[in-house]
């Protein structure tokens, strides 16, 4: 077997097991490259850490795969699917149960063997003395970056969560649940190592100085670090690397400028995640999921975003909305369509919200008006209240990133606003406590130490 296929395929045999079954303890695979022997030199620990890139998206609809995209939008308001399913429509109804297999293996399985892998590959890289020193920083830089957007969902869609930073199985299996804070002091602390660490320059479909910059302006805001929040969003967008392309269709693809970070597709016949759940094979098939007559109606005539983004199709007489960001269903050719994980409007609009808490009412309204604009819609004036511009940025974040990351039901999550939002367009069903999603049963029997959230 040639020296690469042997380094993925034991990566990937590892990393399968490990995704399998919790933490448990694995031999090498017979005839295959040991994990020191994998990060012996630079070139294999190259492809060890792209064997994690790999197995996130060799899995559809899972916490870096397009998952984010579909389920908090169904617990949000923006998705309805048109054909039952109880595991997916326990989303919609914002009635989980700990046993819904879809909370247990997209998300919380995923994001834990993402973070194992992590673990591994930082463990073995730190005590690596074969490796140059740079590939050791850029590498390690990487795979922090990866363990922190990780951490990032997990404690915005569980709460507290479980804090492993180790490959130890015994500590492992009986880890309780770290409060948030801690999590929080994690996720800062690796995207800082891998601030310093990463080059600022190379392709996006690798983390970068710029997209650690990018999360961290993220996190900031939800920590309502309002001067950190403001000033990392300011260095990605002063960068120069990224801008906003005027023609929407160009947002999603391969090749967008806007792109920040982007995960290339490795499955044949499928481009992304997203475009596989949104876009209909074909014109004579329902959309699996549709928009929802609130979220078409917040959109202001001539909005771009609306005439781009989504698309109709009439079957039996029955009009569907459908998410349109991405184009391709399926692919057999080179994709022209990536997993953007991070963009620049992003910047822009969490930029705004730190402007506004700043009190640069004046500034947050232009950064509002570059992404207006952008849609084909006019500037709103500055002479607005702090208040009044904060709700301004709610609603360009719900039309900018509708369907998209999780971003609308995150945005709720963090706002005052959360209950009366759902409890309007959910009824009475919604309860405060369905915020959080439920810590699976399954990994409660058998960690005796984890705890469920309230109201499950």
């Amino acid at each position: 077997m040639h020296r690469t296929n042997r380094t993925i395929a034991c990566l990937l045999a590892l990393f399968c097991c490990i995704g399998c079954e919790k933490f448990i303890k694995v031999d090498p695979p017979k005839n295959e490259l040991t994990a020191g022997a994998v990060f012996s030199t630079d070139s294999l620990a190259q492809e060890a850490v792209t064997g994690i890139y790999i197995k996130i998206m060799s899995t559809n609809q899972c916490l870096l795969n397009g998952g984010m995209s579909v389920y908090p939008a169904l617990s949000a308001d923006e998705l309805i699917r048109t054909r039952f399913i109880i595991t997916e429509d326990q989303f919609f109804t914002n009635s989980l149960l700990p046993d819904n297999y879809l909370v247990l293996f997209n998300f919380w399985r995923s994001g834990y063997a993402t973070i194992y892998q992590t673990n591994i590959c930082l463990e073995n890289l730190s005590r690596s003395t074969a490796i140059r020193e740079t590939t050791k920083q850029q590498l390690t830089g990487e795979v922090k970056f990866i363990r922190a957007l990780c951490y990032w969902y997990l404690v915005n869609l569980f709460g507290d969560v479980p804090l492993t930073t180790t490959t130890n199985v015994d500590v492992n299996a009986t880890l309780p649940r770290a409060p948030a804070d801690q999590v929080y002091q994690l996720i800062t602390t690796d995207l800082q190592s891998a601030l310093s660490l990463l080059s600022d320059t190379g392709t996006n479909i690798k983390p970068t100085k710029f997209a650690a910059a990018a999360l961290l302006a993220r996190v900031y805001c939800y920590l309502s670090n309002w001067s950190q929040a403001e000033a990392f969003a300011d260095s990605v967008i002063n960068a120069g690397l990224y801008t906003l392309p005027a023609d929407l269709n160009k947002v999603f693809l391969a090749t967008s400028p806007e792109t920040i970070l982007q995960f290339a597709p490795v499955l044949n016949n499928n481009s992304t995640s997203e475009g596989l759940s949104f876009v209909p094979a074909n014109n004579s098939i329902p959309p699996t999921y549709t928009l929802t007559n609130s979220l078409l109606a917040s959109f202001e005539p001539n909005d771009h975003r609306q005439g781009y983004w989504t698309r109709s199709v009439t079957i039996n007489r029955q009009t569907y909305h459908h998410p349109y960001k991405y184009k391709i269903n399926a692919s057999s050719s080179a994709a022209t369509e990536f997993n953007v994980v991070l963009r620049l409007a992003e910047q822009y609009l969490l930029r705004a919200e730190a402007e506004a808490h700043n009190n640069k009412i004046e500034d947050a309204v232009a950064d509002i008006n570059t992404l207006r604009n952008r849609a084909g819609l006019a500037s709103i004036q500055s002479n607005i209240s702090m208040d009044s511009c904060l709700s301004v940025i709610e609603q360009e974040k719900r039309k900018e990133f509708f369907a998209e990351w999780g971003h609308r039901w995150f945005d709720l999550k963090r706002s005052t606003r959360i209950d009366t939002v759902l409890t309007i367009n959910k009824g009475n069903a919604w309860q405060s406590t369905d915020r959080l999603y439920p810590i699976p049963l399954l990994e409660m029997q058998q960690n005796a130490y984890l705890t469920q959230n309230m109201g499950y």
